[in-house]
């Protein structure tokens, strides 16, 4: 992703955001989430996470018991993601080497 893009992104969601409609900025994410970083992504899926909890949840034990669950499955998302592109690169070096 270019610094154009990002700085782009950046001002365009500044400019909503100073609108005060917050509604606009959530869509303008949810729209635009797979135009940002990785880890800027993760980073937005769990700030509406956090907010979803907020509106759901009475107990901070219980909140922080969900967070904790969500963080671990994350965890074990971005470890798949992982595994899956290991085996990408071993199948491409098979083919590769014609085994």
């Amino acid at each position: 992703m270019s610094t154009t893009n990002i700085t782009d992104l950046y001002n365009k969601l500044t400019e909503i955001f100073n609108t005060g409609n917050e509604d606009a900025a959530k869509d303008f994410l949810i729209e635009h989430i797979k135009e940002f970083p990785e880890d800027v992504q993760k980073k937005i899926m769990f700030e509406f996470f956090d907010a979803a909890l907020d509106k759901k949840i009475d107990s901070e034990t219980q909140k922080a018991q969900i967070q904790k669950e969500g963080m671990d499955y994350l965890e074990k998302i971005d470890k798949a993601e992982k595994s899956i592109k290991d085996k990408q690169k071993v199948s491409k070096l098979r083919s590769f080497l014609g085994i």
